[in-house]
C-alpha cells in the first residue's frame, strides 16, 4: 500500500473513532424529541423503530399465541436503542416500553423476578433521564408494582414519598399522600413479615422457590395467593384464627427477606409472615392469622404454580361447608378425571394435573352439537328485535323484555369482562379484541340490570382496559358477598367457520375433553419458549357452599336468553353449543351461582362483521339480561311462595 493510501486509512480510522465515541457518549436531561436528535433516519430512531414493530406485531395477536421468545425479541430490541444511547429521547422511552413489558410478562408468568427487573428499569429513567417526561410515569409505575402486584409495604411506601418529593404540588402527589395515610399505622408498629433463619444456598439449590404472595378480600372473606417457581408438596394446620401452611422441601426467593406485606385495614385477614421451619429438611412455613375464621379451602394452579387459599369468616356466605368444621371432619372432592384433591381443614398434599389438551375444535359442520344440559324455557320473554338505530334499539329492547320496575331478592350481582389490560384474549382477523367486545358487552349488561332492577347492585370486575387476575376476579366477587357472578367472553376455533353460543359452569368432575380445551384457553398464560410441552394446567374441583345446581340453572336460563335473542336476528351465530363443564379459573372458589358465558366466535368473520356494530352488541347484552331476567322472576316467585 502506498503512502497516500495508508494516509487515506488512517484518516478513516480516525473519523470513525470520532463517531464511535459520540455514538456512546451519554446525553443527559433530554425531555421531549424536540431535544433530540432531527435526523429523521438516526440509527437510534430506525433502532427504536424496529423495536417498536416488534412490539406491535407480538401485540396483534391474541395472548395465548405469544411466548416468551416474542417478548425478549421486544426486549432486546428496546435494549440496543439503551445501550446505543444516542439520542437521549429514544432511550428513555425505551426503558419506559421495556418495563411495561416485564410487567407484562410477570403478570402472565406470576415470576416476582421480572416485577423486579421492570422496577430496574424504571429506575434507569429516573437516574439516567432525570428531566425526561418518563420520569413521572416511573415513579407511578414503580409505586403500582410495589402496591399491586408484590404487596410490599415498605417498596410502596418508599416509592410514593419519592413521588411526592419529585412533584410536590401535583395531582400525583396528592393521591401518593393519601395512600403514604393508609399505610401509616402498619408503618409504624410492624415487624417484618419474612424472616429467614437457616436458608444456606448449598442447601436450597435447586428446589422449588416461595416467590411471593398475594392478597384479596373484604370483611368476611379473604384469598391468599401463594407463587412458587415450581410445584411443591404442602400440607395445611389450623390453631384457632391462624392458619399455617408449610411448602415441604422448598426455599424463599430472596427478594422476599425482610418483606412487609400489605393487607387491607378492617378486613378478616390480618398478617401474613413467612418464616424458615428450622426442620431437618428444607421447609418453609406461611402463617395466616385472621380476625375469626370459620372455614377455609384450598387447591393448586399450575402455569404458573400457586396455591390458592379461600378463607371464610363466621356468618360469611360459605355456610354450608362450616358444618364440615362443626364435626370435625374433612371433606375431600375428588375429581375422578384427574385425582386432584381438595381438602378443607386437613393436610393437603400437591397432586397430579389434568393432561393440557389441545385436540382440535369439535366438527364446524355439525348442523347442532349434541346438548350437554336440556335449555330451561324463558316464560314468555319475546326475542329483542333491532330498530334503525342502537339508541332506539336498545330502548326498544328493555321494553320488551320488561315493562315494568322489578324487585329481586338477589341484591348484588357482579359482571366479569373477560381479559383486560395486555391480556386481549382472542383477536379477529379484522383486529377487532376480545377484551375490547366483552367490556363494551358488560357495560350494556349493566345498564339494562340497574334500569330494570335498581334494587340491585352491579359491580364489575374491571370498568377500563386494564389487567386483572384470575384469582381476583373471583375473589372480589366473594369479598362483596355477591349473589350472582357472570363472566363474559367471545369464542375462538381454528376453523373460521365455528359459530354459535355456551354457557359453562363448573363442574370439572363432569367436563369432557372438548370443554377442558376451552378452559384451558381461557385460562391461558405466556407461552413457555423451551422444546419441551409447556407446563400442564392443574385445576381442582372446588366449590363453596355446593353450588353447582344453582350454577348449572342460571347457566340453563342465560344460554336460553342468548339462542333465543341473538338468534332471532342471527340464528347461526346463536347456534346452540349447550351448557357445560368446565374448569375455569375464574369460576373456582366462588361463593355464589356462578357461570362463564362464550357470546359468539371472535375467529368467525361473519360473526366478527356483525360484532363490528353496537346494534348487535346492543342484542348481546338484551340476551343476556333476557336469559339473567328469567333466573331472576324465577327466584322472586320461590321466594315469594317460601314466604
Amino acid at each position: 500500500m502506498n503512502v497516500a493510501g495508508r494516509y487515506k486509512l488512517m484518516a478513516s480510522g480516525i473519523i470513525f473513532a470520532l463517531v464511535f465515541c459520540l455514538t456512546v457518549r451519554p446525553v443527559l436531561n433530554a425531555a421531549d424529541p424536540e431535544s433530540s436528535s432531527k435526523a429523521g433516519n438516526s440509527l437510534a430512531e430506525r433502532l427504536f423503530g424496529y423495536a417498536s414493530d416488534l412490539s406491535r406485531a407480538m401485540h396483534e395477536r391474541p395472548s395465548d399465541e405469544r411466548n416468551v421468545n416474542d417478548y425478549r425479541r421486544a426486549l432486546d430490541a428496546y435494549g440496543q436503542v439503551i445501550r446505543l444511547n444516542t439520542d437521549n429521547y429514544f432511550s428513555a422511552e425505551s426503558l419506559a416500553r421495556r418495563a411495561e413489558l416485564l410487567r407484562e410478562m410477570a403478570d402472565a408468568n406470576g415470576d416476582s423476578a421480572l416485577y423486579q427487573q421492570a422496577i430496574e428499569s424504571y429506575r434507569s429513567i429516573i437516574v439516567e433521564h432525570p428531566h425526561s417526561s418518563f420520569v413521572g410515569d416511573a415513579l407511578m409505575g414503580i409505586a403500582q408494582i410495589y402496591e399491586e402486584n408484590l404487596q410490599d409495604l415498605d417498596g410502596a411506601a418508599a416509592a410514593y414519598r419519592e413521588l411526592i418529593s419529585y412533584f410536590p404540588k401535583s395531582v400525583l402527589a396528592r393521591e401518593a399522600r393519601a395512600m403514604l395515610a393508609r399505610f401509616e399505622t402498619e408503618l409504624g408498629r410492624r415487624p417484618a413479615d419474612v424472616v429467614i433463619a437457616n436458608q444456606s444456598a448449598d442447601r436450597l439449590s435447586g428446589l422449588p422457590r416461595l416467590t411471593n404472595i398475594r392478597n384479596f378480600g373484604g370483611p368476611d372473606y379473604a384469598r391468599v395467593v401463594i407463587d412458587l417457581s415450581d410445584q411443591a408438596h404442602f400440607s395445611g394446620r389450623r390453631a384457632g384464627n391462624k392458619l399455617s401452611i408449610e411448602l415441604d422441601k422448598a426455599s424463599v426467593a430472596r427478594s422476599l427477606y425482610g418483606r412487609r406485606f400489605i393487607v387491607s385495614d378492617g378486613s378478616l385477614l390480618k398478617r401474613i409472615t413467612v418464616s424458615d421451619s428450622n426442620s431437618a429438611g428444607a421447609a418453609a412455613r406461611i402463617d395466616i392469622e385472621v380476625a375469626s375464621l370459620s372455614d377455609y379451602s384450598t387447591f393448586m394452579l399450575s402455569d404458573p404454580e400457586r396455591i390458592v387459599i379461600d378463607l371464610h369468616s363466621a356468618g360469611s356466605i360459605a355456610k354450608p361447608a362450616t358444618r364440615d368444621v362443626a364435626r370435625g371432619a374433612a371433606k375431600v372432592e375428588l375429581n375422578p378425571r384427574s385425582t386432584t384433591a381438595i381438602a378443607k381443614n386437613e393436610t393437603r398434599d400437591a397432586q397430579p394435573r389434568i393432561k393440557h389438551l389441545t385436540a382440535a375444535d369439535r366438527n364446524p359442520l355439525m348442523v347442532l352439537p349434541e346438548i350437554n344440559e336440556p335449555i330451561v324455557p324463558t316464560g314468555s320473554v319475546p326475542p329483542p328485535t333491532a330498530s334503525d338505530s342502537v339508541a332506539a334499539t336498545a330502548q326498544s329492547l328493555a321494553a320488551k323484555i320488561d315493562a315494568k320496575v322489578n324487585t329481586s331478592p338477589i341484591k348484588r350481582i357482579v359482571i366479569d369482562p373477560g381479559h383486560g389490560g395486555h391480556d386481549t384474549g382472542t383477536i379477529s382477523t379484522g383486529g377487532m379484541r376480545e377484551k375490547d367486545l366483552v367490556l363494551d358487552v358488560a357495560r350494556r349488561l349493566k345498564a339494562y340490570i340497574k334500569n330494570n332492577y335498581p334494587d340491585v347492585e352491579v359491580i364489575m370486575t374491571r370498568e377500563s382496559d386494564r389487567f386483572v387476575a384470575l384469582e381476583e376476579r373471583t375473589a372480589i366477587a366473594n369479598s362483596k358477598r355477591a349473589d350472582l357472578f357472570i363472566s363474559i367472553h367471545a369464542n375462538a376455533s381454528p376453523s373460521r367457520v365455528a359459530s354459535g353460543v355456551e354457557t359453562f359452569f363448573l363442574s370439572p368432575d363432569r367436563a369432557p375433553a372438548e370443554d377442558l380445551q376451552a378452559a384451558a384457553r381461557e385460562n391461558a398464560r405466556i407461552a413457555s419458549d423451551k422444546l419441551t410441552d409447556k407446563p400442564e394446567p392443574m385445576f381442582a374441583s372446588v366449590t363453596v357452599g355446593n353450588r353447582v345446581s344453582e350454577s348449572r340453572e342460571l347457566a340453563r336460563y342465560i344460554q336460553a336468553g342468548l339462542v333465543r335473542g341473538i338468534g332471532a336476528q342471527s340464528p347461526r351465530t346463536a347456534m346452540n353449543r349447550g351448557v357445560k363443564h368446565a374448569p375455569f379459573v375464574v369460576l373456582l372458589g366462588a361463593a355464589m351461582p356462578s357461570v362463564l358465558a362464550e357470546v359468539s366466535f371472535l375467529s368467525n368473520p361473519k360473526d366478527e362483521a356483525l360484532l363490528q356494530t353496537g346494534q348487535f352488541r346492543e342484542r348481546v347484552a338484551a340476551s343476556l339480561y333476557a336469559g339473567l331476567n328469567a333466573y331472576l322472576k324465577k327466584n322472586r316467585a320461590s321466594e315469594t311462595k317460601a314466604k
